[in-house]
Formats: C-alpha cells, sequence, structure tokens
C-alpha cells in the first residue's frame, strides 16, 4: 500500500471530502464485474480488498480510496487470425475482394464476438484526500490510467480539481546541477534524464553517474535540460522528480519502515493503519517542502503563512 509514485492534485470545497460525503458520492458508481459484450469496466473498491468493506478509510485526516479497471485482455494477432480466415472465406463464398471498409466492420464483429471468452485483467488505483492540504495524491503517473482515475472521480464527486501550478521544474532543477546550489534538505542522487529543448529527439539518460562531473556538467552548457532528477529528501526518501511534478521511484528508507515495525500492532487492521498513517505523514512532510520549493509566489506565500 506504500505508494511508490505520486501525481498531486489541488482540491476545492472541502466540505465535500467529509468521510460521509465523499461516501455517498462514491457509492453510486461502486465497481461492477465488467459485461461479457464489453471491453472494460472502471468503478470504486474497498481499499481493504475485503468483501462488503466500506469504500473508504479515513484516518488522521486522510481519506484512502481505491479505483479498479477491469480491461478485457484481447490480442490483436488473435483478432487478425479470425478476421482473415472470414474475409478468406467471404471472399470464397462470393468469389471477390472484400473491400477496406467490409474489414472494418468484420474486425468490429469479430471483436464483439470474442469479448465474452477473453481473460479479465484487474488494476487498483489508489488515492488518499489529504484535508489539511486540500490535496488528492494519487499513485499513479501513466497517463491513461490518470485519465481514467480523474475521469470517475470528477463524474463521482465534483469537478473542482486542479493541477499544482509549480514554477517552471526543468530550468529550477537545471540550476542545481549548473551551480550546485539546492536547498539543504535535498540532495542530489546519481540518475536523471536530459533533453535538448532545441532538437526533441536528443535525450540523454544518465544512470549512476556522477552529475557534476565535467562530461555531464558540458551537456548542460551546450543546452540540454533536466527532465527528471533522482533526489534524496532528509535521507528518509529516495525519489525521481519530473517536471511535470510527479514522484516516480519513490523508496522509503529503513528507518520510516521501522517506525511501522516498532509500533505495537496485533491485527491486520492495525498493521494497514500504522502503514497509513506513517506514510501520509511523511509524504505530507516531503509534498510540502517541494512545493514551497517549485510553487509559484501565492502557494509559497499560504505556506508560510500556515
Amino acid at each position: 500500500m506504500w505508494f511508490k509514485q505520486i501525481q498531486l492534485f489541488h482540491l476545492s470545497d472541502t466540505i465535500r471530502y467529509q468521510p460521509e460525503t465523499l461516501t455517498q458520492k462514491l457509492e453510486p458508481f461502486a465497481f461492477i464485474s465488467c459485461l461479457p459484450s464489453f471491453a472494460n469496466s472502471a468503478g470504486w473498491v474497498s481499499p481493504f480488498e475485503e468483501e462488503d468493506a466500506p469504500l473508504i478509510h479515513a484516518l488522521n485526516g486522510n481519506i484512502l480510496f481505491c479505483l479498479q479497471i477491469e480491461d478485457k485482455i484481447l490480442p490483436a494477432t488473435v483478432i487478425r487470425q479470425a478476421l482473415n480466415e472470414k474475409v478468406k472465406e467471404l471472399e470464397a463464398m462470393y468469389d471477390r475482394k472484400i473491400r477496406q471498409k467490409e474489414k472494418l466492420s468484420l474486425k468490429d464483429e469479430i471483436t464483439m464476438t470474442l469479448l465474452p471468452r477473453a481473460f479479465s485483467q484487474l488494476t487498483r488505483l489508489y488515492a488518499y484526500i489529504d484535508t489539511k492540504n486540500n490535496w488528492l495524491v494519487l499513485n499513479t503517473t501513466q497517463t491513461k490510467k490518470t485519465e481514467q482515475f480523474l475521469n470517475l472521480f470528477k463524474k463521482s464527486v465534483t469537478e473542482a480539481i486542479q493541477p499544482i501550478e509549480t514554477k517552471k521544474i526543468g530550468i529550477e532543477l537545471t540550476d542545481w546541477l549548473k551551480n550546485q546550489n539546492y536547498p539543504s534538505i535535498f540532495s542530489v542522487e546519481n540518475n536523471c534524464m536530459l533533453q535538448d529543448p532545441n532538437k526533441q529527439n536528443r535525450v540523454i539518460r544518465c544512470q549512476n553517474q556522477d552529475l557534476f562531473a565535467p562530461s555531464i556538467q558540458a551537456l548542460i552548457k551546450d543546452g540540454c535540460e533536466v527532465k527528471q532528477l533522482a533526489i534524496d529528501w532528509q535521507d528518509r526518501v529516495q525519489f525521481t522528480l519530473a517536471e511535470d511534478f510527479s514522484l516516480r521511484s519513490i523508496k522509503y528508507e529503513d528507518d520510516i519502515l521501522h517506525q511501522v515495525k516498532d509500533m505495537d500492532v496485533e491485527t491486520k487492521q492495525q498493521q494497514f493503519d500504522a502503514d497509513f498513517f506513517i506514510m501520509t505523514e511523511v509524504l505530507s512532510s516531503l509534498l510540502k517542502d517541494l512545493y514551497l520549493q517549485f510553487g509559484k509566489e501565492n502557494i509559497e506565500q499560504e505556506y508560510q503563512v500556515a
């Protein structure tokens, strides 16, 4: 359940995100297994993976919930093979070539015929609402999955959701490497991705490299900008920060995980609560520090006052 990747969104109208209110809004869109003739289905499920468990879990001002997506697995090669056989059969029957428009129609018919026999793949997307900071924290950076999640969230709950407004993060991170000047709570690790803004196909991925070495610095002087940078926060969390303010490859250091082990937990529910409590406390502090560093001026003022 520990989030390994994050996209952050800003929420307004916090009254919508009270546990009781949120549950009522999610229930009409609870997950229903995909019908035989449908290619996919999506809906809300309990984060506990237990039958009849509640759709949300609220703890310490954070509300956890989960989207389940069912996709039918129907390989293109299977459809193509069935289509070719059908085309040959019809061409022999009518003694003529099957036109392209007819093939497209046949392909749709074959797909509908095969769907009931296709295997299903289930994917779970976890997210939680941080009611103290008005954030939606989503545990994925994949574009398609993000769109699926946000579409149903807006349909279920509210349209009042916005991406985080930030400075130009790529330029800021490039300056970190160029001048070796960044906040002391962060340290630069040995991985990054560079791109030449004038030559989009010129992408350099650096792994296990000294990013302050002359060879890397030469690329920056040549105009390359940072698109992703591996960062360590307070010797507690390592992650890769992308220019869209998403966090990838998150790794929690042992001292954080040991905090959970040191807690007196006896049941599976208590273990879940301990994991969720520690994770959200750590991520809240990390995201605030990132927010203060890369957020626009009005965002910085908001948190300085708080």
